[in-house]
């Protein structure tokens, strides 16, 4: 026969189920790459639009896309990658990626380039460049990746940009997007890109209208209540486990704590919170 103390268990393993589902909740689809809180959809076979550091064009020249993404969680988002995929062929001309640029920013318009929020210059270790598809245009399609991040945005809208950076070959795309396989907001589908370069004098020119695919990696900053409720879901279940293996001896508090938790789907004495399925 169970003993009284077995449904206990049961609540508290659903119970923390459920919270890691909601705290680890990243939307994943096809073709995202995994923990991706947006991304901007898959490649649309149109075109794509230069986003390159470096390479056949010159050593210290660039092309920067950017493109807009939202964080809607009202607890904001923990980034940890970023990453854009691109029509490139270094590779193929010779060469390889030696890093990957990038950078975060709120407020650009056309000509302003807003305010920078962080970005960087990822090197050897922090960066992944490799290959996603057999492309279009006589170009490879492929991911270029910003690696071991620790960022914190808050709600608000802001733009992306994760330009690989060569060796003085080849020349490097970034994708057009319809939207197929997006995640999160918006979803390749609002035409508010803007194109930066040091080439020709583009300074932050659009909004242009088409997007383009890249996306942002991390985790939802969980709410304080789900922090809490996670805590005291651990806590009922290493009570029941204890009750259930007679570990120790029981007192008159033990007794009384256990009818109670037996009356209640989940409660945690010392957090007070108390769950109902």
């Amino acid at each position: 026969m169970k003993n009284k103390h077995y449904s206990v268990s049961r609540a508290a393993l659903l119970a923390l189920a459920l919270t890691a589902a909601f705290t680890l909740n990243t939307s994943v689809r096809a073709q995202a790459l995994p923990g991706s809180l947006w991304y901007n959809g898959d490649r649309n076979h149109t075109n794509g639009l230069a986003n390159e550091r470096d390479d056949s064009l010159g050593f210290g020249l660039y092309n920067h896309v950017f493109d807009d993404f939202n964080v809607t969680d009202p607890t904001g988002w923990n980034v940890t990658s970023l990453y854009s995929n691109n029509y490139n062929n270094y590779i193929e001309s010779g060469g390889t990626t030696t890093a990957v640029e990038w950078s975060i920013r709120q407020g650009i318009t056309n000509g302003n380039g807003g305010t920078l929020i962080a970005g960087g210059m990822a090197g050897p270790g922090n960066f992944a460049f490799f290959f996603k598809d057999t492309g279009d245009f006589g170009f490879s399609e492929y991911t270029a990746q910003v690696l071991n991040l620790n960022i914190h945005l808050t709600p608000g809208t802001y733009f992306l940009n994760v330009t690989p950076v060569g060796n003085g070959f080849g020349r490097s795309f970034d994708s057009e997007t319809s939207g197929l396989n997006c995640v999160g907001t918006p979803c390749g589908n609002n035409g508010n890109a803007f194109f930066d370069s040091n080439i020709g004098g583009a300074h932050y020119q659009g909004p242009i209208n088409t997007d383009f695919s890249m996306g942002v990696i991390g985790t939802v900053v969980p709410e304080p209540s789900t922090v809490a409720l996670l805590i005291c879901g651990v806590g009922a279940l290493l009570i029941a486990l204890r009750r259930r293996r007679g570990i120790g001896k029981s007192s008159p508090y033990d007794e009384q704590d256990s009818q109670r938790l037996s009356r209640a789907p989940l409660s945690c004495l010392p957090c007070r919170c108390y769950v109902g399925f």
